[in-house]
Parts: structure tokens; C-alpha cells; sequence
């Protein structure tokens, strides 16, 4: 019973319990965060969106890292938007820091425009994974670069899975009009871990 709780606190976390699903979170993702900082290749500039940005460490970390950024980030779960907001907090008050309560599907800021998207564990939870990078690549500059990582947590999380998810993660890039689509994996604890980048293309649409 307690062990299902977790579960659904790390899908959206919520209350007490679901703070304690950040903390592990944090400490699982840091590895997997920096590598996806890495291979989305941000520069000084960029306004970046991250989509699932649970408790902000790698929002912490790409402002530690590179100067002169404006950042936006969006997540279903409002215990987690609390909760970057707290690790972020002078960016917050700054302006160059804006999170977001909702499902990107969903999301109507339409004045922004994206160089650079990433998304760490989150997207084997978006409901309708086609339509969310639709409006991704939407959002973004022709050009732009997007980097969705994934490392499975489930029951039966295996390399298999891992796999699995690569494959679908590529095709549904391709079906959103994003090309140049890399794939790259790596053994993290505990699971091996896939980051698929790609480069939006607006004629493809």
C-alpha cells in the first residue's frame, strides 16, 4: 500500500509525501539532469523551457552554469512548483525564472519562443505524448534544439524498457516535425538511461 502511494507521488506529488518523492528525486535525477544540460548544448542567451521540472535542480543547475538565461518550466504537480520556487528563488524575483502550474499539451504561452527544451523522467507520464510535442515544437525557434531523457522507474523497468521508450520517444519526435533525431544511452543507477536529442524544423509541419 505504501509502496503504490509513492508510486502515484512520483507521477504528481502532492502534500507532505509527495515532498518526500522531490527529495528522492533530486538526488536520483542529479546524474541524468547534468547529462541532459549537456548533450542539449545551452548557451548564454537561450530561453529554455523544461517540462516536468519537479523540484528545480536542473533549473538550479543550468543558472549555475550559464549566465544571461531566461528559463520557464512547467509541471503537473503545484507541490513541486512550490518547491523549485523555494530552490529558485532569486530567479524567481529576477524575472528570468517563470513555472508554471499544468500539462504542456495545454500550455498558451504563445509569446515565448524556445531555443532549448529538456525533459528529465518525466515523459513516460504525459497523457497525449504527440499532441505535447506538437506544441513544444510550436514554441520553439525554428533550429532549436530539444533533449528528453528518460530512465525507467517502473515495476518492470529493465533495459528493455529502456529501449522501448527510445524507440517511441523517436518516432514521436519525428511525427512532430523535429529531425536530426540522436540517441544516446547511459548506465546510471539503477537503470540504463536513454537522452534523445533533435533540432526543430518548421517546414516539416
Amino acid at each position: 500500500m505504501m509502496l503504490g502511494a509513492l508510486a502515484k507521488q512520483f507521477r504528481n506529488p502532492d502534500g507532505l509525501l509527495g515532498r518526500f518523492a522531490g527529495l528522492v528525486m533530486f538526488f536520483e535525477n542529479r546524474k541524468i539532469n547534468r547529462w541532459t544540460i549537456d548533450r542539449v548544448g545551452i548557451q548564454p542567451g537561450d530561453h529554455i523551457l523544461e517540462v516536468g521540472f519537479g523540484p528545480g535542480y536542473a533549473i538550479e543547475e543550468m543558472f549555475q552554469r550559464y549566465g544571461n538565461l531566461k528559463v520557464d518550466g512547467i509541471d503537473l504537480s503545484e507541490t513541486m512548483l512550490h518547491a523549485a520556487l523555494a530552490k529558485n528563488e532569486q530567479a524567481a524575483r529576477s524575472g528570468t525564472l517563470r513555472l508554471f502550474h499544468g500539462d504542456v499539451a495545454d500550455f498558451r504561452e504563445n509569446l515565448s519562443h524556445y531555443n532549448k527544451v529538456i525533459s528529465v523522467n518525466n515523459y513516460p507520464l504525459w497523457k497525449n505524448k504527440r499532441k505535447s510535442l506538437i506544441r513544444i515544437h510550436q514554441m520553439m525557434h525554428n533550429g532549436g534544439k530539444i533533449a528528453i531523457t528518460v530512465q525507467p522507474r517502473e515495476e518492470d523497468a529493465s533495459r528493455e524498457k529502456t529501449f522501448s521508450h527510445a524507440v517511441q520517444i523517436e518516432q514521436d519526435l519525428f511525427y512532430a516535425g523535429f529531425r536530426e533525431i540522436s540517441v544516446q544511452f547511459k548506465k546510471v543507477r539503477p537503470q540504463l538511461t536513454v537522452c534523445v536529442t533533435a533540432i526543430c524544423k518548421k517546414n516539416h509541419l
